[in-house]
């Protein structure tokens, strides 16, 4: 009866283990599929320039432009319907959403390189040396089981134009 007992326990921790190896690798995979489909999209979205300014030797980001080709980045690296929700059988269960974007360009008067940007409201902090496009998406972790932590991650990407 002992060595029975002392087996299922041991199956037990097995599964246990095996479940939770599963749910790491789950959620590090979420992790870097997202970051990759941020680098992305933010480089996509610091091409959108005026071309006019570009010949002046001042890079001035369109800004309804850089939204939309950030979000279409998203959609290809991340497999999004048009709406903006995953395909079924996907990583992610539920649509990724935009909680902040900001530019930082020639066309700020105040700005001058290198910039220190700081926004303690959306805990980001980082020295620019050049026009930057900075977003930050909030994405809902897949749950493999019971255990998993459910919630939000929060993901910034900051894509810049060094001036060196």
């Amino acid at each position: 009866m002992n060595r029975a007992l002392l087996l299922m326990f041991v199956i037990l921790m097995f599964l246990y283990t095996t479940g939770f190896q599963a749910d790491r690798f789950v959620t590090s995979t979420t992790h870097n599929r997202l970051k990759f489909a941020l680098n992305h999209g933010a480089h996509d979205a610091a091409l959108q320039v005026v071309k006019s300014r570009l010949a002046e030797g001042q890079i001035v980001f369109e800004r309804g432009l850089a939204r939309k080709a950030f979000e279409a980045g998203l959609k290809a690296n991340l497999q999004l319907n048009e709406d903006g929700t995953p395909y079924a059988r996907t990583l992610l269960q539920a649509a990724p959403v935009i909680v902040f974007e900001d530019y930082v360009d020639d066309d700020m008067p105040e700005v001058t390189f290198p910039y220190n940007y700081v926004r303690t409201d959306q805990r980001i902090s980082k020295t620019l040396k050049g026009p930057a496009v900075i977003f930050k998406v909030k994405v809902k972790l897949p749950r493999t089981n019971g255990f998993s932590y459910e919630g939000d991650v929060y993901k910034t990407v900051i894509y810049e134009y060094p001036l060196d």
